[in-house]
């Protein structure tokens, strides 16, 4: 939990830090040109990999009592990196006091992890020892939403705060365990998922028409299934954090940006 918390309010302590330009008087000149000569939309892609990021001790747990006999074990969940492949559209907004661009997209997603366990089963004045191992491979078609800021931290590098949805469509599971599904009370996310996220990036302007925006994102609440912690999801007996590491590129079908020098991105 406290590691989810400190996830949920990193952006909010970076954004503290920005320098006064990116909430006051304006210091640079607009990322995205405000004359009104251009189309403001254009393509993006962002390959990536995912990450199902675990809780980071474990502990023991009675998982059941009744009458004489309990049941309690110890749980080993890590995460796997899985891949990540997403495209859409964005739209820049003529008025970015609020907001800078919207962007809607399909993705590609893989979670990906694993799961060691050791339980102890007490019958009265009997002892059993289980130990068993699983490991889970998701596949998952992803639509989403976003609405994204801009804080510019320099004349062409920027943060990039997002809110967003995503909805998942699980396309193929893959998931093997040598452990009781009952006596350890499995679960797993359904096969469709909703909910919201939040992305931190730092993106950098390089051109007049290319910008490059690596970004970490994590759901903050799940509608499907119902939320069990600021987004995390179970597999098996243990809950996840599904992050995503990608690098956007947005390719604006501008034909009249704002010329850049050749090396401005160097400055």
């Amino acid at each position: 939990m406290k590691r989810s918390l400190l996830l949920l309010l990193l952006p909010l302590l970076l954004l503290l830090e920005l320098p006064a330009q990116g909430f006051g008087e304006r210091k640079w000149p607009d990322l995205i040109p405000l004359d009104g000569k251009m189309k403001r939309g254009g393509f993006y892609f962002a390959p990536g990999v995912t990450y199902a990021l675990a809780r980071g001790k474990d502990r023991e747990e009675e998982v059941y009592r009744a009458a004489d006999t309990s049941y309690t074990a110890i749980y080993d969940p890590n995460g796997r990196i899985g891949l990540y492949l997403e495209a859409g559209w964005f739209h820049a907004t003529r008025d970015p006091v609020i907001l800078d661009y919207w962007d809607f997209g399909l993705a590609y997603k893989q979670l990906k992890g694993t799961e060691d366990f050791t339980g102890i089963l007490q019958r009265g004045d009997s002892l059993a020892t289980i130990a068993g191992s699983g490991a889970f491979r998701d596949q998952y078609l992803t639509v989403h939403f976003n609405a994204n800021k801009f804080f510019q931290t320099g004349r062409y590098q920027f943060v990039q705060l997002s809110l967003g949805l995503n909805g998942d469509l699980d396309i193929g599971s893959s998931r093997a365990h040598t452990g009781d599904p009952i006596l350890n009370q499995h679960e797993f996310p359904p096969s469709i998922i909703a909910q919201a996220h939040l992305k931190l990036g730092y993106g950098f302007k390089m051109t007049h028409r290319l910008f490059v925006i690596p970004a970490v994102e994590t759901p903050v609440f799940s509608v499907l299934p119902e939320d069990q912690g600021f987004g995390q999801l179970q597999w098996f007996s243990s809950p996840y954090r599904p992050l995503i590491l990608s690098i956007r590129f947005p390719l604006p079908a501008l034909s009249e940006w704002h010329r850049l020098p050749a090396r401005a991105h160097q400055r």
